[in-house]
């Protein structure tokens, strides 16, 4: 199951046009690029990062962290060029 901040869904519209809605099928890409997100983890959180193809968006940007048995999705971005070459060095 996701979850997420509606406050924050209407954030990452706004600013990234991507909606959290809209994107979980990112998560059923079987070449896409999970990794930790040491820079914004804490000792309470870990943070992921997953880049994979969303049928409504193409290559997008996640991040996330479980949060109980559920997936928090805390913002998402289409992908940047460095985000695409990284997703193409892991598919082959």
């Amino acid at each position: 199951m996701f979850v997420w901040d509606e406050v924050k869904r209407r954030k990452v519209v706004k600013e990234h046009k991507v909606d959290f809605a809209l994107l979980v099928d990112v998560f059923d890409d079987a070449y896409g690029v999970y990794f930790e997100d040491v820079e914004h983890s804490t000792a309470d959180e870990t943070r992921f990062n997953l880049i994979g193809i969303s049928a409504n968006y193409g290559l997008i940007y996640v991040t996330f962290t479980f949060e109980n048995d559920e997936i928090r999705l805390i913002t998402a971005r289409k992908a940047e060029k460095w985000m695409e070459t990284e997703y193409e060095q892991y598919k082959t």
